[in-house]
């Protein structure tokens, strides 16, 4: 890296690019994994910006310290604040966004400075929506969390209405993110101090009355180490079921579950594997 791990505290910070272009505060953001420099991001001004850092962040060609960058497109068509966005992993193309107009939409970053976009879910949760995952491995699967306190799933295919509805949180979703390693794991946290693990392949299973109680079959555990509002979650992708969460009164936990409740659910798997059968088929989505 050409800036020092430990910069001079008299000096001023000297960031190698500055992207210009949102007019309110920033929020979600993401890079493509398809494309090297490309970053889009949303904000308060109601739009999602679309960048392209590469002649800044360059070894080649470089730049002087605090270069100008503007949007390549900015993407119209929210009409409130824009909370999140994601890159879709398998289309080079598409990118989602989410916000406080409860709309979910899908983009085409071909097009410039569209003010349309090419699809849209309008009230597709009954409150704000904070967070947007497009699934790793089935491309037509995405997950959204709401201030409805609910987990959406949507099938790219069909977008008129959500295929699922995971309830389990007792307030506001902040963030979901699907396992880098199980096509049908995915964490959502909250408002209500909980990290919620969903196992998608539960959906619909039988439960006695007394696991009926602790919440739906899908809902695998529920991570209640913290005291405060949980604000942002990962999975670690070297290390399978290890999960960093943090929290509003500055607490970072890195944990895992207990053995027997993932061993149990890899046990499922493999015998699902063994039958050709699918985890997260397409007729399930259907």
């Amino acid at each position: 890296s050409k800036h020092s791990s430990f910069p001079d505290e008299a000096s001023a910070p000297a960031p190698q690019g500055v992207c210009l272009g949102h007019k309110g505060e920033g929020y979600g953001m993401c890079w493509s994994q398809h494309q090297e420099g490309k970053l889009v991001t949303c904000s308060e001004d109601k739009t999602v910006c679309l960048w392209d850092v590469n002649q800044v962040v360059s070894a080649k060609t470089g730049a002087a310290n605090g270069t100008q960058i503007k949007p390549v497109s900015i993407f119209s068509g929210h009409h409130d604040v824009v909370e999140d966005v994601d890159w879709h992993h398998r289309d080079v193309n598409l990118i989602g966004s989410v916000g406080d107009d409860r709309s979910i939409r899908i983009w085409d970053v071909r097009k410039e400075n569209p003010n349309q976009s090419v699809h849209c879910i309008q009230q597709a949760h009954e409150q704000d929506i904070n967070s947007i995952a497009f699934n790793p491995v089935n491309e037509f699967l995405l997950a959204t969390g709401s201030s409805d306190k609910t987990v959406a799933l949507w099938d790219m295919r069909n977008l008129k209405c959500r295929i699922q509805t995971l309830r389990g949180h007792t307030d506001q979703v902040y963030n979901v993110e699907w396992a880098p390693h199980n096509e049908s794991i995915l964490a959502s946290c909250s408002s209500d101090r909980r990290v919620g693990i969903w196992d998608l392949s539960r959906i619909g299973m039988e439960q006695t009355q007394e696991d009926a109680e602790d919440g739906p079959p899908e809902l695998l555990f529920l991570h209640g180490g913290h005291t405060s509002k949980v604000s942002d979650i990962s999975f670690n992708r070297n290390d399978e079921w290890t999960i960093a969460s943090v929290s509003e009164d500055n607490v970072f936990q890195v944990w895992n579950m207990a053995e027997e409740i993932y061993a149990d659910e890899e046990e499922t798997m493999s015998i699902d594997d063994e039958g050709n059968g699918d985890a997260l088929g397409d007729d399930d989505l259907e």
